[in-house]
């Protein structure tokens, strides 16, 4: 594997902005840390406290716990484990298209389809039903790759590919806006 694409190292503040298709409407953001920096990609951390704006809500959340997000390059997904005090609350994964690097941190269109993993990596593919309404409006390539992108979460959590812990104890899914 060749360098990353994104001009990141530990320590550096990035922005993160998720896009809706058609057109080029902000949906949400957040500001993260880089925490660590691999050739498979990058974790980003919104540390407990950080605030999630979701624009297209009309909403900001200032997080209770903490959520790393990995971007790897050429990838149809991002995501990782939400913490709290050392304990996995859940799995994260979006489905977009792949995190392009926009001069202080990433962009991706949002493709609605989520997956969502308990701590002892049981798996769940949400908002399918979004996806279905909106994917006549996608190119047919993006259809494609994110149903790739939902089998490729599954993989990746099966096989316990980093950012993934080891299972824990499952809890309830979380609340999500």
């Amino acid at each position: 594997m060749g360098a990353l694409p994104w001009p990141v190292a530990p320590g550096d503040l990035v922005r993160v902005e998720f896009y809706k298709f058609p057109g080029d409407n902000l949906h949400y953001f957040w500001e993260a840390k880089v925490v660590e920096v691999r050739p498979e990609g990058i974790l980003t951390l919104l540390p407990q406290g950080g605030t999630f704006h979701h624009v297209a809500k009309g909403r900001r959340v200032v997080l209770d716990h903490d959520a790393y997000v990995a971007f790897f390059p050429g990838a149809w997904y991002s995501g990782g484990p939400d913490v709290r005090e050392g304990r996995v609350l859940e799995y994260y994964w979006n489905v977009q298209t792949p995190a392009e690097w926009a001069g202080n941190g990433f962009r991706q269109y949002d493709l609605e389809l989520d997956v969502k993993c308990r701590a002892d990596h049981t798996c769940q593919v949400f908002d399918r039903e979004e996806f279905l309404a909106k994917h006549s409006l996608y190119p047919r390539h993006w259809v494609e790759e994110a149903e790739k992108a939902v089998e490729a979460i599954f993989r990746h959590m099966r096989q316990g590919r980093w950012p993934v812990l080891p299972p824990g104890e499952p809890l309830p899914w979380m609340e999500r806006i």
